[in-house]
């Protein structure tokens, strides 16, 4: 699948520093720049509601975003998104202009696939890691690496160094780290295994009855 795209309008601003920025937030917008390879960073302000909105729709992909600055568009990722520790609310955010032909480093959320044949076994699947920090070109940009778990069994693992990726996505994560893996099932849960086993079987019985 492609990125999901959602158009943003955002705005210019003048006006930098913690008392403005501050009263920007209490008018509804969020203060923001744009950065990229071409361009001189951009101070920007951008609805709160509206970058909540897309933050909330695209939860876990990557989000292209086709910023209409006052009627010129840009197209950007977000880099850094800024929230105050205690209320949540959004305080700040980085984007970064996307240029054709211009490399990019995004994070990928891991999509895992299939059902791993340790399981079956009572193993319990651990996933590790929930997204991964690519580089691509924007076109290449995919919304999930894909992780195929069906051969494995209890004990085995999957690493980034085991993908298989089209050679125009790079991974920058190190290669020993884990992405998923199937463990043991602990002593309590192998036993609760076999105890809802059993009275499964007693349940059956008394059906029969």
């Amino acid at each position: 699948g492609k990125m999901e795209k959602v158009e943003l309008k955002a705005w210019k601003r003048e006006e930098t520093g913690k008392g403005p920025c501050r009263r920007m937030r209490k008018a509804g917008f969020v203060p923001a720049v744009l950065y990229g390879p071409d361009i001189d960073n951009i101070n920007l302000k951008l609805r709160t509601v509206d970058i909540e909105r897309a933050l909330h729709n695209y939860r876990g992909g990557s989000l292209m975003l086709e910023l209409d600055i006052e009627g010129e568009k840009k197209m950007a990722v977000f880099k850094v998104i800024d929230r105050h520790p205690v209320t949540d609310g959004l305080l700040h955010v980085d984007l970064q202009n996307v240029v054709k032909g211009h490399k990019i480093t995004v994070d990928v959320p891991v999509n895992i696939v299939g059902k791993a044949a340790g399981v079956a076994k009572g193993g319990i699947l651990q996933q590790e890691a929930r997204k991964l920090k690519v580089e691509c070109l924007p076109d290449n940009i995919p919304d999930s690496i894909d992780v195929d778990v069906t051969e494995l069994d209890i004990g085995e693992s999957i690493h980034v160094a085991d993908l298989k990726l089209p050679e125009s996505v790079r991974v920058l994560d190190d290669e020993s780290l884990t992405i998923v893996l199937v463990s043991e099932p602990t002593k309590e849960e192998a036993e609760a295994g076999e105890e809802g086993a059993e009275e499964e079987a007693q349940k059956e019985e008394e059906k029969e009855e």
